[in-house]
């Protein structure tokens, strides 16, 4: 199975342009990690390439600006409420 694979490409394509040479060893290296994860087999991966690869992962993550969500929080609305009723 290529379970982690599958899911690191598919944060790498969700990233597009993004991503910048500036971030091409990161992204091989947590390739190389995806793969090790894949092929640890039954007794799966140890703890050292377990936390190895969750670390990559959150620092690949990072690298990748969130895209603004279409509506907005629940705090957002709740500020801009009391904003408008301090207002009038």
């Amino acid at each position: 199975m290529k379970i982690h694979r599958n899911a690191v490409e598919a944060a790498i394509r969700a990233a597009g342009s993004q991503l910048t040479d500036a971030d091409k060893p990161l992204v091989e290296l947590v390739r190389a990690l995806a793969k090790q994860m894949d092929e640890a087999g039954e007794p799966g991966p140890g703890t050292r390439l377990a936390a190895t690869y969750l670390t990559t992962v959150r620092t690949l993550a990072s690298r990748i600006p969130a895209k603004p969500s279409e509506k907005p929080s629940k705090l957002a609305e709740l500020r801009a409420s009391n904003a408008s009723r301090r207002s009038a």
